[in-house]
Parts: C-alpha cells; sequence; structure tokens
C-alpha cells in the first residue's frame, strides 16, 4: 500500500514538473518585435497599426511555412514601378513591342491606358464607380485582340529586347518559397501569357508559382480574344479559382501574405477559407499624397516609393529560420 502512494506521489510530482518545465518553456517563447525588420524602420514603410501588425507577424511565425501561403499582383508589384525616371511597363504594354502586332494596336492601346488608367487610381472615386470603366477597357482591349496571327513561341522573344526588371529581391523570395514548398499565387488583371514570359526569362517561374491572369485564346496561330472570364483590377480575388485544382493545394494554409500596388489587390485574400492571420503589404508610387491614407486603410504595411522585395524577404528569413 505504501508502495502504491509513493509512486502515486512520484507520478504527480514527475507530471507537475513537466507540466512547470512546459509553461516555462512557453513563457520564455521571444515574441518578435517590429525592430528585428530593418526594412521596417526606413521613412518609406509606413503603418497605421503598428501593433497590429507586429501580431500578424508573430502568427505568421507561429504558423511557420506549413501554414503559409503567398498571394501576389504582378505589374508593378513583382516589376518595379519606375526606372531611370519613367514608368515601367506592364505585362500588356511589354506585349505592345511584339513586332508582329498590327502597326496601331500599340497606339491603340496606349490611347485605352491614358483614358481609363486615370480611373482607375483615381482616390475620389469608389470602387464600385470605378468598375463599370474597367470592364469597358478590358472588353476593348480583347477587341484589339481579335483576328491576327501571332505564334506563343513570340512571345518569349519580345523580351530579349525589352529591359522590363523585376522588383530588386524577387527572384530570392520566389526561390526561397519554392525550397520552403509555399505556394505563390500570382493573381494578375495583366496579360498572363506575357506574365509567364516575363517570370521565364528571369529564371523565376518555379513550380511552387500558379498564374491567374488574362490569357490568350487562339484558334491556330490566330488570335481571338481571352479565355474565359476577364479579370480586371477590380474583380480579382480567390473566389475566382475555387473550383480549380489549385485551390485544393491551399487546404491548412491559413496564414497569407499578400502583395500588392493597388486598391483592388487588397481584396485577393478575401477567397481564402479559414484565414488566420492575413498581412497586407502595398507598394504605393502614384499620387502619394492623394492615396496613402486609403492604402493605410486597407493595407497593414504601405511601401512608398520602395522598388525592393526587402520587406517580404526578411519576414520570410524569420518565418523560415533562415
Amino acid at each position: 500500500m505504501k508502495y502504491l502512494q509513493y509512486y502515486s506521489l512520484i507520478k504527480k510530482y514527475i507530471k507537475n514538473r513537466t507540466f512547470i518545465s512546459t509553461m516555462s518553456e512557453v513563457e520564455n517563447v521571444k515574441r518578435v518585435k517590429l525592430d528585428q525588420f530593418p526594412a521596417l524602420l526606413r521613412d518609406c514603410v509606413h503603418m497605421r497599426n503598428k501593433e497590429h501588425v507586429e501580431n500578424l507577424i508573430n502568427e505568421l511565425v507561429k504558423g511557420g511555412a506549413e501554414k503559409l501561403q503567398f498571394i501576389s499582383d504582378f505589374d508593378q508589384t513583382m516589376t518595379k514601378q519606375h526606372m531611370n525616371g519613367q514608368r515601367c511597363l506592364s505585362s500588356f504594354g511589354v506585349f505592345g513591342h511584339c513586332p508582329q502586332l498590327p502597326q496601331n494596336y500599340r497606339e491603340q492601346s496606349q490611347a485605352l491606358f491614358n483614358q481609363y488608367r486615370p480611373i482607375e487610381i483615381d482616390p475620389e472615386m469608389s470602387v464600385e464607380e470605378k468598375i463599370p470603366h474597367m470592364v469597358e477597357w478590358y472588353e476593348k482591349a480583347q477587341d484589339l485582340l481579335t483576328g491576327f496571327p501571332l505564334p506563343q513561341t513570340h512571345l518569349d522573344n519580345v523580351m530579349h529586347n525589352i529591359c522590363l526588371e523585376l522588383r530588386n529581391g524577387t527572384v530570392n523570395l520566389l526561390s526561397h518559397l519554392n525550397k520552403a514548398d509555399v505556394p505563390m499565387l500570382v493573381f494578375s488583371a495583366g496579360l498572363g501569357d506575357m506574365v509567364a514570359a516575363i517570370l521565364r526569362y528571369h529564371s523565376a517561374l518555379l513550380p511552387n508559382v500558379h498564374i491567374i491572369s488574362n490569357f490568350l485564346q487562339y484558334d491556330g496561330d490566330t488570335l481571338c480574344g481571352f479565355k474565359g472570364q476577364i479579370i480586371h483590377t477590380f474583380n480579382k480575388n480567390e473566389h475566382a479559382i475555387e473550383n480549380s485544382d489549385y485551390f485544393s493545394l491551399l487546404t491548412g494554409r491559413s496564414n497569407v501574405i499578400l502583395l500588392g500596388d493597388s486598391e483592388g489587390d487588397a481584396r485577393m485574400a478575401e477567397g481564402v477559407k479559414d484565414s488566420n492571420a492575413v498581412l497586407k503589404i502595398g507598394f504605393l508610387y502614384e499620387r502619394v499624397e492623394e492615396s496613402l491614407n486609403t492604402y493605410l486603410d486597407i493595407y497593414d504595411i504601405v511601401l512608398v516609393d520602395d522598388q525592393t522585395m526587402d520587406v517580404p524577404n526578411q519576414l520570410l528569413d524569420v518565418i523560415f529560420k533562415i
């Protein structure tokens, strides 16, 4: 009897010591602080609520690579916004340099850009007011892409004559994500065929990268518009891929780092099921004074004229414990 009592006491002691040890380990887990990220201390970084950002980052660190997914816009997000004082081309802009295109295509495409781009970035207009104009823009752009031959192989060739740079650190970012088996969804309202060609040119179209965009529809080698539903700036979110094979890869990945440069991009993660922590990083370059407050309302971190991926790369260093 005494032996059983003694055994019970020893068992209870060991259990309590284990509990105390476990609690001690939990208490000793160091919380990540914003000042651990040099890129977040620069003047170009703006945050409305630093405590909220810090909480989100700690959730991302806690979840690790297994819980993480990336969602990014392409034009002016993965690519630079400007170089040498000039605004960088979009994927549609690069496409316009294909020598096989009709002579007046570039002029008509530029005219559409000049007409609708100011509406897209107008800080005084609501998203609801902008949407009909965006639909009209893409329908007209689709009409321009109908009825002339353009072999698909020619899209890769145009990159050899155009200097379009990815944002500094983008290739490194994609490489780290690929090695950690973290999926990257490139959600673009641009031209998907050209997005893929640009990533291939930079050796950045890795196995973990999936592109949702406007892809060209062909009849043989003749263009006939876009495949499926048009994707414009303000209808980009993961609801658009709920029935695709890609969505099954996201099961259990409830933490998201989102990268974008427009109001519409901030909504790209709305379709993520059972999301836990969604950290939204916005790149702002045009109309900064008029747009900064709006961006701070929809993005957790706003980077003003930052042509690098330093912030997301430093986040990955901590999440992946590099």
